[in-house]
This record gives C-alpha cells, structure tokens and sequence, in this order.
C-alpha cells in the first residue's frame, strides 16, 4: 500500500515546527544561543529540566527523523545498519572503561591515537578503530586523521559523571545478558520461567542467585557493580528528567510536615530533590542496609547536609517483601521499583505499604508506563478521560513517539534478560493495585517516565472495567483537604 503523497513532507514539517520551539528555548536562556556538538561547556538548560512543550517538540523530532530515514532508505540498508548497531555500545564500554575522555579533557584541542593509546595502556591502532566509530556516532570528534578530541556527548563519559557508571552497567550486566536472551528463550525449563533466577542474566554470569543477591554482595564483583549501580541510578535520573516529578507532582499543596517516604530509594536521587525543592516535607528514606549506610554516611553529608541538619530526613532499612514501611506518610514514592518485579512481588510490596496507609495516604508509582506502538490519532475532546490518557503524539507519528520514548521499550527488555521482569502498561497497574486493595487516582504523564496515583479503596471506588470507561477520579490537590479533616 503507498503512502499519502504528502506524508515525507508532513514529517519534514513536523521537524521543523518543532526545531523552532526548540530554538526559541535556547534563545529564551541565560545564554541565548545554540550549542553546536563540538561544544564541550555546559550549556545553561542541560542542568535545567525541560518544561512539557520542549520534551514533546525533541520527542517529535528524534521519532519523526527515525521515521522519515526508516521510510526513504531501502529496508535492506535500514534493517543491516539496525543489526549493527549492537556494536556501539561495546566501543562505548572501551571509552569508559579505560576513561578516554578523561585523557582529552587534558588537551581540548585533540590528542593523536598514539598518546591516547599509551595514556589508557592500550593498542592505540585498535582504539583509534572503536574512537571513529564512536566519533561517527558524534560521540568524540575526529579534529584530523587520528586525533580525536572530546565533544558536547563525551563530556557525559567522564569518569566523575554518573552518566559514566550507567554506561558500564547498561554495557556490562545488560546488554551482556541480553546477549543470553535467544539462548534463554529458548531454553525448554526457562524460556517461559518468571523466576527471576532463571534469566539471561544468570546464564551471562553464571551465577544462580537473583541480581540484586548479586549485588547485595554475592560475589566480590558483584558486591562492586551493586555500589556501580547505586551512583549510576543517579545518571538514568538525570538522562530521563526523572527530577520532572519534583516540581510537575503538586508536592506544594502538602502541608508543612506531610512526609514523604522513599521506598526502595537507593542513595535517594529524587529525595535530594525533593529537600531541596520542597523544605516544608518530612523525608524517609528506606532500602536495604547497604544502600541506607551509603545513602546516610556518604552521599547526604555532602550533597545535603542541611536536610540532615534539621531533621528532616530520616534513614531506616527494609525488607519490602516481608516488612512495612514508616507508618501513616502521607505519600510512599516508589520510583523504578514496581518494574523490577513480576505481579506476585509487586503484590507482596504494594500490600505491606497499605497496611500503614492512612485514609489521607496516597501511593505514588514513578515509572515507565508502556503504551502501544499503534497509529497516533488526533486528541481526544473530552476533558473527562485526562486523569486515564497520556498526552497524544502528533498523528504523523506513532502513539508512543517512536524512537522519541524508544528508551522505555529498551528497558523493558533489559529487566526481561536481568530479572525476568517488565515493564507495564496502565491497565496493567491499575489491575496490580486492585489486587492489593488500592484505587486508581490519576496518570501523571512527566513526558517520558509517569506516575500512577493509588489510594486505599474506600468500597465505592469504581474498578477497572469503568475506568476503562472513562470515568474521571479526584486526584491529589482536590481530595487532600478533605482527607486531613
């Protein structure tokens, strides 16, 4: 079937609609202009979090571009140049490893392969190969014939960036299972297994006990990616603007003193923010031992000793599978914890934290929230259905943005190869807290990552076939008030 005549020009269009908005974002800036990829200074709004239209316009243009090249070029050249680029991200682990941008910081203006080579202690032909590809790729610049320079994406590989730790865990534990997952798949007892012990992950490394056992100390290795994959987290934080639910969520309608707890929170990346962002919340931070002693004795002494200081944040451990959080918060924030766990687990978790819920509490669920790869359709008009519906895509492009939210469906099969778990769609989560006793509230959509809203079901709240419906429910800025009565 041939497209519409107009459908290469629509997309054009579509980029550059939204290339405008973009500018015009750059030009509002402290410094107004746009920075160029051989750029390696900071640019004042890669440390701010974009506001709605300037996520949806890049969305727009990286799924549009992505789609345009995939319906120009033959199927051949895109499909073989998909199967290839498997290889990036092993080039990407050499740079990181043997900390390449670290060595250019050194000379701004480009270092030839022979000093890079003997500065990392490696072959300098063969890391001037992976150094091309990767320059290819705009990751480092190529200034002349081989010698290369760091540029506005290397930067973010310095060993001090967290960014830096993400990549060797995407690189490593990751993608190394997913290397495992035909095998796994295909395997007669463990192909269709949701043990979280029988993945692709543990053929990759050939250990038997379940990743976070791996990390939580059970190998030596394994005990160093689990501090890895703590700083890490802080990177996937920043790269997803996952800090968009510290100012989009309406933590301000919060009384002095409502407390918030962290669960499962890591070192605490959002709770930070969350400190800083919002003084008036009691904070709780609660994960297992390890990661409570690091968050306690090395991360909050320096980036927020104030919130230590004044008492407003508390450390305390936890087994959420067999243990209750901190009583009576008026929100328990879970982010990135629902998706490590097929529905039984997540049952287990969700059902502890609503045996210390008040009438007032409210559960917040910070993840992915998976929708399908379906033709976008032009915007629903019925304002009811806003609290169930993620902001539509342009009808030029896919419902989920395509390439523009792909990093979701990449996670997806990451936690399919490291835990035999998933991400989910709505409907999936709003039958997960039903299951536990927990009412649909509201879909947060933050552009990229959402958040579901539960709360404790009163009896009369209605289940998921009338959601589906459309059926509109309070969310938390109209019932709060009401429920400290």
């Amino acid at each position: 079937m041939s497209s519409q005549p107009s459908h290469l020009s629509s997309l054009v269009a579509l980029i550059a609609n939204a290339t405008k908005l973009v500018e015009s974002r750059f030009e509002a800036s402290s410094q107004p202009y746009v920075p160029t990829l051989d750029d390696t200074e900071e640019h004042p709004l890669d440390k701010e979090l974009s506001d709605p239209e300037l996520r949806a316009a890049i969305q727009t243009i990286e799924g549009a571009c992505a789609q345009l090249c995939a319906t120009v070029a033959r199927p051949s050249h895109t499909v073989v140049n998909r199967q290839m680029e498997v290889l990036a991200p092993h080039c990407m682990n050499v740079a990181i490893t043997f900390k390449i941008a670290d060595i250019l910081e050194e000379k701004p203006e480009g270092m030839h392969i022979s000093e890079i080579g003997k500065r990392a202690g490696i072959d300098s032909q063969k890391l001037g190969r992976i150094l091309r590809l990767l320059a290819t790729r705009h990751v480092f610049r190529e200034v002349a014939d081989d010698v290369f320079a760091n540029n506005r994406l290397s930067m973010q590989l310095i060993s001090s960036n967290p960014i830096s730790s993400l990549g060797l865990h995407f690189t490593e534990e990751a993608f190394g299972s997913a290397s495992f997952l035909a095998q796994t798949l295909a395997d007669p007892e463990w192909g269709a297994s949701r043990d979280p012990r029988k993945t692709a992950f543990n053929k990759y490394t050939k250990y038997d006990g379940a990743l976070f056992e791996y990390y939580e100390g059970g190998t030596p290795l394994g005990a160093a990616m689990g501090q890895r994959f703590g700083v890490a987290m802080v990177g996937w934080g920043t790269a997803i603007e996952a800090g968009n639910v510290v100012f989009e969520y309406p933590w301000d309608k919060l009384p002095r003193g409502a407390s918030v707890c962290d669960v499962g929170a890591g070192i605490g990346n959002i709770t930070l923010q969350l400190a800083k962002a919002h003084p008036h919340l009691q904070l709780k931070l609660q994960d297992l031992p390890e990661r409570v002693v690091q968050a306690r004795e090395e991360v909050w002494p320096k980036q927020c000793p104030e919130a230590i200081e004044e008492n407003r944040i508390a450390f305390e451990s936890i087994d959420f599978f067999t243990e209750s959080p901190i009583p009576d918060c008026d929100v328990y924030y879970l982010k990135n914890i629902i998706h490590n766990w097929l529905d039984d687990d997540s049952v287990k978790i969700l059902t502890n934290i609503k045996k210390v819920m008040g009438p007032h509490s409210r559960i917040l669920i910070h993840e992915y929230i998976l929708q399908h790869a379906t033709p976008s359709t032009a915007p629903a008009e019925d304002s009811a259905v806003d609290n169930l519906k993620h902001k539509p895509a342009p009808t030029e492009l896919l419902s989920n943005y395509g390439a523009g939210r792909v990093r979701q469906y990449n996670l997806d099969l990451v936690m399919m190869s490291l835990l035999n778990a998933r991400e989910r769609t709505l409907e999936q989560f709003i039958e997960l807290g039903e299951k536990c006793g927990l009412e649909f509230v509201k879909l947060w959509d933050f552009g990229e990552m959402s958040a579901v809203e539960l709360k404790v079901a009163t009896g009369s709240g209605l289940r998921l076939s009338l959601l589906l419906n459309h059926r509109q429910f309070d969310a938390l800025p109209f019932v709060y008030s009401f429920s400290c009565l």
